[in-house]
C-alpha cells in the first residue's frame, strides 16, 4: 500500500469520523436538549435566542433558551407545549416575543419584559385562526399577526402533481391582522381575496380538504410602511398596500415583476427581511431548485425602475446542505449573519454565525431529532443581571459545589435540584436559579481534578480553542491542491486538513 494511499485513507477516515456526529460540549439543565457549540471567533459579544424542540416523540415541554456569547445557557424557561417559535428581543419596545403552539387552534403570541416576566399575550380575532409562523410589532407599536381562514374554491380545471383538483377545494387563505395595543382590529388582508391557488407550484402538497396553497411564513413592515409577505408554496414575496390591500409587486414565483439578473431565484423561502441598506435578505430553502438542492442565505438588491433583482451576497455552507423546511437568516448592523438551517440534523449544523466574508465564526449542533424554527442574535439589556456565583468547598475528602442561598429553585447540569452538590468527576458544571418566569444560569465552572480539591476555575473566552485554519487541501487521489476561493464552485470533493489536526471531506 503506497504512502499516498495511506495518507488519503487516513484523511478520509478522519473526515468521516468528524462528519458522523458531534459530542455535546455544553452543560444543560433537565429537559433542555444537549448541544454542541463550536466557537471559532470570540468577537461577537451578544446573545443567541432559540427554541430547540424535538420533531419526534411525545415530549410536550419546549424551552426558551438564551445562550451567552460563549454558547452557555444564560437563561431558560420550560413551557408545556408542543412547540415554540420566533423567540426574539425587540429593543425599541424593550420586550421579548415568542409564539407558543399546542395545536392549530391553540396558538398564542407572547411578550416578556426585560426581567423575563410575562407581559401579556395576544391572538387573532373575528374567527381567524392564528398561525405560528411570525410575530411582529410595527413601528407604531401595533401587532402584526398571521392567521388562516378557509374558502371553498373550484379547482377542477387545474392539475396538481398530475391529478385534477376538486370542485370543492378547501383553500387555506393566509391572513394578516393588525391589532392596536387594546387588541382592536385595524387592518385585515386575506390571500384568498387577492391570489388564486393556481399560482402555487405543484411540487408542494395538494389536499382537497385542506389546500395550503400559500403557506405564508413572514410578515415584514417595509420602509414605506407597507407589508412584505413571504409565501413558501408560491416561491414568492408579495408587497401589499397596508391601506387598500392591493398587491404592489411580486418577487419570484410564476408572475414575478422582477427579473433575476445574476441568480436563478429562490424557492420554499423563509424569514424575508428588509435590511437598513434597502436590500432584501432571506433564507432560501431551495425546495424547487434543480438537483442537487442546496439551501443558502441570500441577499438581493431590488431595482423598481428597471425591475431587476440582483444577488449581492449569499452564504452556502460547506459541505452543502439542504433544509426542506423552516430556517432563518438574520443580518446585524455590523454585517454578521445568523443562519438557522431549520429541518436538518447532524452532521449538518443547526445554526451558524458568519461574517460578511463568509468566515465561519460559530457553529451549533442540536442533538438528533432536535431543531429550531428560527434562531436570533441580539445585544440584550442584561448587564445589571447578576448571574449566580458557584462556590467550591471540601469536606472529609468530598468536593462540593454550592449555589447562592435564597432561591426557590435550583437546577444543576447534573440533574440535581439542591443548593449544593457533591462532585466526584472532572468536568464542566453549571447551576440555574429561578429568575423572572424562568431560570438564570451561573457562569460555567470547570473541575479539573476533584481529588485535588478547590479551587475550581471559570471558563473565560481566552480559554476557548483558537480559531482553526486550513493547513492543506487534497483531491481524492491524495494530491495537494489549492483551496477554492470563497464562493468558488468546482463541483468536486476535497479532503481539507486543519491546523488543529482534524480533517474533513468538503464539497466545493
Amino acid at each position: 500500500m503506497s504512502r499516498l494511499f495511506i495518507l488519503l485513507f487516513t484523511l478520509l477516515f478522519a473526515g468521516a469520523t468528524l462528519l458522523s456526529g458531534q459530542t455535546p460540549n455544553r452543560p444543560v439543565p433537565p429537559w433542555v436538549p444537549s448541544y454542541t457549540f463550536v466557537l471559532h471567533d470570540t468577537s461577537y459579544q451578544g446573545y443567541y435566542l432559540t427554541t430547540p424542540f424535538r420533531i419526534t416523540g411525545n415530549v410536550n415541554i419546549v424551552p426558551l433558551v438564551i445562550l451567552d456569547s460563549k454558547g452557555y445557557i444564560f437563561w431558560y424557561r420550560l413551557i408545556p407545549v408542543r412547540n415554540l417559535a420566533d423567540f426574539k428581543y425587540r429593543p425599541e419596545a424593550q420586550v421579548y416575543q415568542f409564539i407558543s403552539f399546542q395545536n392549530p387552534q391553540a396558538i398564542e403570541f407572547h411578550q416578556m419584559d426585560t426581567g423575563f416576566e410575562p407581559a401579556g399575550a395576544v391572538s387573532t380575532v373575528n374567527g381567524v385562526r392564528p398561525d405560528a409562523h411570525d410575530f411582529q410589532l410595527s413601528r407604531d407599536g401595533t401587532y402584526l399577526l398571521p392567521g388562516v381562514r378557509d374558502t371553498l374554491i373550484d379547482l377542477s380545471g387545474y392539475l396538481f402533481n398530475g391529478l385534477p383538483g376538486s370542485a370543492a377545494t378547501n383553500a387555506v387563505g393566509f391572513v394578516v391582522q393588525e391589532l392596536d395595543a387594546d387588541k382592536n382590529l385595524l387592518f385585515q388582508w386575506n390571500s384568498n381575496d387577492h391570489i388564486h391557488p393556481g399560482d402555487a407550484y405543484s411540487g408542494y402538497p395538494y389536499a382537497p380538504g385542506n389546500y395550503d396553497y400559500c403557506h405564508g411564513n413572514t410578515i415584514e413592515e417595509d420602509m414605506d410602511g407597507h407589508l412584505l409577505l413571504s409565501f413558501r408554496h408560491l416561491d414568492a414575496v408579495y408587497k401589499i398596500n397596508r391601506q387598500t390591500g392591493a398587491i404592489l409587486w411580486v418577487l419570484g414565483g410564476k408572475d414575478s415583476d422582477f427579473a433575476f439578473v445574476n441568480d436563478a431565484g429562490f424557492s420554499g423561502q423563509h424569514d424575508v427581511r428588509r435590511l437598513p441598506n434597502g436590500n432584501l435578505a432571506m433564507f432560501d430553502n431551495a425546495n424547487m431548485a434543480a438537483f442537487p438542492k442546496e439551501s443558502r442565505a441570500v441577499e438581493y438588491r431590488l431595482d423598481t425602475i428597471n425591475w431587476t433583482a440582483t444577488k449581492v451576497w449569499e452564504y452556502r455552507h460547506s459541505p452543502a446542505l439542504f433544509s426542506s423546511s423552516m430556517g432563518g437568516h438574520q443580518t446585524t448592523s455590523d454585517r454578521r449573519h445568523l443562519i438557522n438551517f431549520g429541518f436538518v440534523f447532524r452532521p449538518d449544523p443547526s445554526f451558524v454565525l458568519v461574517d460578511d466574508a463568509g468566515t465561519l465564526l460559530v457553529e451549533a449542533y442540536f442533538q438528533d431529532s432536535v431543531m429550531s424554527y428560527r434562531t436570533h442574535i441580539f445585544d440584550l439589556p442584561v448587564n445589571d443581571i447578576q448571574r449566580p456565583e458557584v462556590t467550591c468547598s471540601q469536606s472529609n475528602g468530598q468536593l462540593f459545589l454550592t449555589a447562592p442561598a435564597g432561591f426557590d429553585q435550583y437546577a444543576w447540569s447534573t440533574g440535581a435540584s439542591s443548593p449544593s452538590i457533591p462532585v466526584s468527576d472532572a468536568g464542566t458544571y453549571q447551576v440555574w436559579v429561578n429568575y423572572g418566569s424562568g431560570m438564570l444560569g451561573s457562569e460555567p465552572v470547570v473541575v479539573a481534578d476533584p481529588d485535588t480539591g478547590c479551587p475550581v476555575s471559570s471558563i473565560s473566552e481566552a480559554g476557548q480553542a483558537a480559531p482553526k485554519s486550513v493547513l492543506a487541501c487534497y483531491d481524492l487521489l491524495g494530491r495537494p491542491v489549492p483551496l477554492p476561493e470563497y464562493g468558488e464552485k468546482r463541483g468536486q470533493w476535497y479532503v481539507v486538513v486543519y491546523t488543529d489536526g482534524t480533517a474533513r471531506l468538503v464539497g466545493y
